[in-house]
């Protein structure tokens, strides 16, 4: 007994070691007191199916990477920014910048495998609106990003969501899904997103609002909150479309 209480004691503390160096690893150098991320992920037979991604789209992945967007820093909410031209405006409210990110090889090979292939670039556009204006470590931040995501598609919700491709799901079944997956009750985290018209509805984009200080614990339940104003928007049931359909 007493040696399961100290093995116990042991993963605690090397469990909170490793949240403050995974939350130590995004540190943005400026305008870091902001309260939350999401972590944007896309349906990629979804969001592709809107008709902007590259004909030579990577079909291999149905699970792929939008962004990693942090909330609106301190000083806009004072200046009376509104959440909607944070999400509108982004890093344009300090400066903006055409470059492209600073990334080794394999990271960026990674990024092209999950995120949407768009002209002009989804990546060079998510550090210009998400990233530079924060001073983050860049190399850090998107290795981050796709580690947060490969923790959303390599578990239980990701089996789930690919084994129902092709098919009409109903909104309560994902939810109860990823309640299940995750051992929580913060079921308004996750805010799905749909395209399409009325009558046809599919899902296109998986987004999940996370505490800034417990980015480590994400997808578990202290990495989670409820999204502070909701965006979700897909019907009781909708299509989980696969690339063949």
């Amino acid at each position: 007994m007493r040696i399961r209480i100290a093995l116990a004691i042991v993963l605690i503390a090397i469990a909170g070691a490793a949240t403050a160096q995974a939350d130590s690893l995004l540190a943005p150098k400026k305008h870091g007191d902001f309260g939350h991320y999401t972590l944007a992920l896309t349906w990629q037979p979804g969001f592709c199916a809107e008709g902007q991604c590259d004909a030579d789209q990577n079909h291999d992945i149905r699970i792929g990477l939008h962004g990693l967007w942090a909330s609106r820093p301190q000083d806009l909410i004072s200046r009376g920014v509104a959440a909607q031209q944070w999400w509108s405006r982004g890093c344009d409210f300090y400066h903006h910048s055409n470059a492209t990110p600073d990334l080794d090889g394999p990271t960026r090979r990674n990024l092209e495998r999950v995120m949407p292939q768009l002209d002009p670039s989804l990546l060079t556009h998510e550090y210009d609106k998400h990233v530079q204006c924060f001073d983050f470590d860049t190399q850090r931040f998107f290795a981050t990003a796709l580690d947060l995501r490969q923790r959303i598609a390599g578990s239980p919700l990701g089996d789930w969501l690919r084994e129902h491709a092709g098919q009409r799901v109903a909104r309560a079944d994902v939810l109860a899904q990823f309640d299940r997956t995750f051992h929580t009750n913060k079921t308004a985290a996750l805010q799905l997103r749909c395209s399409g018209p009325h009558d046809s509805r599919y899902l296109s984009q998986l987004w999940f609002t996370i505490p800034r200080t417990h980015l480590a614990a994400f997808p578990q339940d202290a990495g989670l909150m409820k999204a502070p104003i909701a965006q979700h928007n897909c019907p009781a049931q909708f299509r989980l479309p696969d690339w063949s359909s």
